[in-house]
């Protein structure tokens, strides 16, 4: 069962991201939140599409948010956590932490849980 993440900033941004895949979908999707150098957003990636590209230009110059660049200072807890060592190659893991924001490019994004499960 997949779930959703709210990403905030201080400076306004804010923005809702699909995790993870549904019962009849868990083996071809696995939605993260990317930052898309292209379009310089947050965009909702299917890391198991080949190739994986930006929904809005189409760019393949995505970085996900578990990459440590996004990412000065991790936090002790995780927001989320999706497994996937099998299929993508690591644990997708967002924390209570500070990200990039494609807004303002300031370490001031946070990801919260919405409450959103869904299938």
């Amino acid at each position: 069962m997949g779930s959703q993440v709210t990403a905030t900033c201080r400076c306004g941004f804010k923005t809702k991201i699909l995790i993870g895949g549904g019962m009849a979908n868990f083996t071809t999707i696995c939605y993260f939140p990317c930052l898309c150098e292209g379009c310089h957003n947050i965009v909702q990636v299917n890391l198991l599409a080949k190739p994986k590209q930006c929904p809005n230009c189409h760019k393949t110059t995505l970085i996900p948010y578990d990459d440590p660049r996004l990412s000065k200072s991790p936090g002790k807890h995780a927001v989320v956590e999706w497994k996937m060592q099998g299929r993508v190659g690591r644990k997708l893991i967002l924390t209570n932490g500070n990200y990039m924001c494609p807004k303002c490019n300031k370490m001031l994004m946070c990801f919260r849980d919405s409450g959103l499960c869904w299938d």
